[in-house]
Parts: C-alpha cells; structure tokens; sequence
C-alpha cells in the first residue's frame, strides 16, 4: 500500500507532535504545521516531515492557501487532522468575548477553512479522512470551560453534518475526544487565565482553579491518558488495524461512529451525561407531546 499524505495541525508539541512522530514510525509521510519555523521539532525534522506554517488565528484567505500550499507538497493528502486548537477558563459573566471569539478562531473557523481548503481535493480522488480534534468538553461542559467547551461543541456540530455531507464522496469524518492526557495544553491555559482570576466565582464547584487541580485529580483518580497510545488508535482508525479492525466503516463499523472517545474518564462522563439527557428527555415527555398541533389543524396543514 502506497505510503500515506497526513497534515498534522499543532505539531509542535503534545498530541500533534506524538501523532505526527508514530506515523511517520510507520512509514507514512507527514506535513505538520507549526506557527512558525523556530517551533518545528528536530524530531520531526531527523524523520522527513514537511514544515508548513500555519497560524489559525489568522485570516481565512491566508489558511485557504496554506492549505493550497500544503497539496503542492506530495500532489494529494490522504488525512487531515486539525489538532491546534487551545482553551482559556473564565466563568461566563466575566468572559472576555474577545477572547472567547479568538478561541472560535482557532478551534473552529481555522479548522472550517483549512476542511474547506482540501474538500475538492477529497472529492475529486473520492477518499480522504478528516479527523477533528475534538475534546470530552465537546459533548460535556463544564464551569468556567464555558467558551472552550462551546467552541469544540460547534466543531462536533459541524462535523456531524460535515460527515453526512461527504458520505458519497467516499470521506469519512471523524471526532476525537481525548479525556485528560498531560501535555502543554493546561499550561497554556494558565498563561491565558492567571491574569484573570475571578473574585466572585471562587467555589471549585464554578470552575475556580480547574486547570490548576486537574492534574492531580487525573492522578488521584487513575485517569491519566498515555498520548503515544492515543496516537496509535488513531493511525489504526485510518489504517482499519489493530483495536480499530472492526471499527471501520465497511468492516463491520458505521458511519455514524464517528464519535472517538480517548481516555476512561472520557468514555465514562459521556455515558453519565448520556443518561442524564435521556432521563431530562423522557421526564418532559408529557410536555414536548403537548405542544403538536390537534388532528383537525394537521388535517389543514395537509
């Protein structure tokens, strides 16, 4: 099988860097995006991946042509994987909304331009993997994560649809939602929060000091994820190897598993939060079955 084309966003550290790193271990090739030359790893640089700078904070026309540049290297890309991303704590009502839409930014619209960027190249070959690197906070939120947690959320919605969308092109949509593994990403976030800390929300029930305990409760609670072991699921998720074998659409899984949880703590806070919608759902039941319209109105409407 000819080798792989993956363009790795946020490759300069943590999952993008250990992904990008396991790949080309297996001898597929890698174009992994740093924000600028002076971050791209030597590890990556003795292995042969392609550097390409890319800022998803930046303008739209500008990520449409890195990602036009980055088809020019190999001719073609098999898998996308829009890893960069970042997340900054703050309770909603002191949220600066600057910040919480330079977090869309990058999180969601960088991503949306750069999918947007290689589509026809997908739809003309008829195949391609579009992996978006979601989080657990995605599909559950939680306080003082408030722009975060709504910024992977939309990423999901958009995927969601994205997936339906291309199904007949042969590309398949993917959502990974790593739980906690240790990498820059709560570093990150204190040098965003520590300026900003709230004096009003301060109950670690609303979110105060999260980023600064979740180490330690990962830890207490066994919960820490290995990120080589993650980067190996997910190259088995394209490849249709290893645990994925039966995961992949058209070797027994569907295209609506589109969904990669990543972690026990992830897997577990999903199902809880699925039990939870369901009972709210089934406990409202008599209301949402009040609100139809009566046959005789139906019979009008026909």
């Amino acid at each position: 099988m000819a080798a792989r084309v993956w363009l790795i966003t946020g490759a300069s550290s943590g999952i993008g860097l250990t992904l990008a790193e396991y790949v080309l271990s297996q001898g597929d090739k890698v174009i992994a995006t740093v924000r600028s030359l002076a971050k791209f790893p030597e590890s990556l640089k003795a292995a042969g991946a392609h550097p390409l700078v890319l800022d998803l904070g930046t303008s739209d026309s500008d990520i449409l042509k890195a990602g036009e540049e980055a088809l020019k290297v190999h001719g073609y890309i098999d898998v996308l994987v829009n890893n960069a991303g970042y997340g900054g704590l703050s309770p909603v009502e002191e949220l600066d909304l600057g910040e919480a839409r330079a977090q869309f930014q990058t999180n969601v619209f960088g991503a949306l331009a750069l999918i947007q960027a290689l589509l026809p190249s997908f739809r003309a070959r008829r195949t391609g993997h579009i992996l978006n690197v979601s989080s657990v906070g995605g599909f559950v939120s939680f306080p003082s994560w408030g722009a975060y947690c709504a910024s992977k959320s939309a990423l999901e919605a958009f995927s969601e649809s994205l997936s339906q969308e291309v199904a007949p092109f042969g590309i398949r949509v993917l959502i990974v939602q790593p739980g906690y593994f240790p990498t820059s990403f709560l570093q990150t976030t204190a040098s965003i929060s520590d300026l900003k800390r709230s004096t009003v929300y301060t109950d670690p029930s609303q979110g105060y000091g999260a980023d600064q305990k979740m180490h330690e409760r990962a830890v207490e609670q066994g919960h820490v994820g290995d990120v080589a072991k993650l980067a190996q699921r997910l190259y088995e998720l394209v490849a249709g190897t290893g645990l994925a074998k039966s995961l992949v659409e058209g070797q027994g899984g569907k295209r609506d598993w589109l969904r990669v949880p990543l972690g026990p703590d992830c897997g577990t806070m999903i199902l809880q939060k699925l039990s939870i919608v369901t009972e709210n759902v089934k406990a409202f039941e008599h209301v949402w079955r009040s609100t139809d319209v009566t046959p005789e109105r139906l019979k009008e409407l026909a």
